[in-house]
């Protein structure tokens, strides 16, 4: 684990000496286990807590592909991408896969998807050119191979964000 983005055990603060891997369980006053983050997650967790976002890198038929999770905006962005077509059956679920994975892709072979020139361009406009070309210059299979990635990578932010909570949990405790 890298020095760079600190510890992700809350009993190991600063001026303190660094919890071993035995030692990182938690204890409460009485001396009790509690619940200490799940180390299979810390490389996540410090994604999501750092960048906001969680990212993947694949090579898939002989093409390196970068992901990454999206935001808010982005997410409300492929509603307004794919609106012409809502309501068209299975058009509505390919406009939605293609939207997605035309925002969450970074780059494929070190290279970004277009995106517009102006530099004061709108999200909506963004969204739109990408959309566009993956439409126009992908295919279904890509497409689905690079969605289903990208629901990998969605779970796993889940289970991060859940095993977040189980650390921190409050624990019970008894009156008096």
């Amino acid at each position: 684990m890298s020095d760079t983005y600190g510890t992700y055990d809350p009993a190991d603060r600063p001026g303190r000496k660094a919890a071993t891997p035995e030692e990182s369980t938690l204890k409460a006053e009485d001396g009790t286990d509690l619940p200490s983050f799940d180390p299979r997650h810390q490389e996540a967790f410090r994604g999501l807590l750092y960048l906001g976002s969680l990212t993947d890198t694949f090579s898939w038929l002989g093409h390196d592909f970068v992901l990454r999770t999206l935001g808010v905006d982005e997410q409300l962005a492929i509603a307004q991408v794919m609106k012409p077509y809502v309501g068209t059956g299975g058009g509505e679920q390919l406009a939605y896969a293609t939207a997605l994975v035309s925002l969450a892709v970074v780059s494929v072979d070190g290279e970004e998807l277009p995106t517009p020139i102006a530099e004061d361009a709108k999200l909506a406009e963004w969204a739109q050119m990408r959309f566009a070309y993956v439409k126009a210059n992908w295919y279904q299979y890509t497409i689905n191979e690079v969605f289903n990635r990208y629901l990998k990578l969605e779970d796993t932010a889940q289970q991060v964000v859940e095993a977040m909570g189980k650390a921190f949990a409050p624990t019970a405790s008894t009156p008096g």
